[in-house]
This record gives C-alpha cells, structure tokens and sequence, in this order.
C-alpha cells in the first residue's frame, strides 16, 4: 500500500503580502528541502494580509521539521508573519 499524502492549509496573518510574498517565492529551496509541495497560495476575502499556503508532504513529520528549522522561523520573521499559524494536516480520502 502506497502511504497517502499529507496535506496541510497553514494560515496566518502577515504585516505586507507583497514582501511577504517575495520571501515565501525565495524559500523554494527550503521547501524542497523538508519535502513540502506547495498547491497554492490564498489571500482572504476581507483581509489581504490574511494568507493561507495549501501544501502537501510524505509526513507530518516534514512540516516539523520545516517549522523546527532556524531559517524558516528567520524567514518567517523577517517576511513579516504575525502570531503563530494556524496548521490543519489533512489526509485525502477521495
């Protein structure tokens, strides 16, 4: 049996998307890294700087890495992520 996917909606607020937009592009590589698959990116309704990344990966573990990763939370920080994000790891069903 295959293991299926995980995916993950992360959201969190951000002081500028523009120059939040432009470090998430530069952290490709860092993604790769850790194994993480981005879907998409989204801005809400009413708050552009309110953002949510659809990503996918192998494991839960991936993203803990990731986010357990100094240049990451560097990246996050100087990017401009206010608070800490709001993560929801999703397996597909169908």
């Amino acid at each position: 049996m295959v293991p299926t996917p995980i995916h993950t909606h992360l959201s969190h607020e951000v002081e500028d998307f523009a120059t939040w937009k432009q470090h998430f592009d530069a952290g490709a590589d860092l993604r790769d890294k850790h194994g993480i698959k981005i879907h998409g990116v989204y801005q809400a309704h009413d708050n552009p700087n309110m953002v949510t990344v659809h990503g996918e990966m192998a494991s839960p573990e991936s993203l803990q890495n990731f986010m357990a990763d100094p240049q990451a939370a560097e990246t996050m920080q100087t990017a401009g992520v206010k608070g800490r994000p709001d993560m929801k790891l999703l397996r597909r069903h169908s």
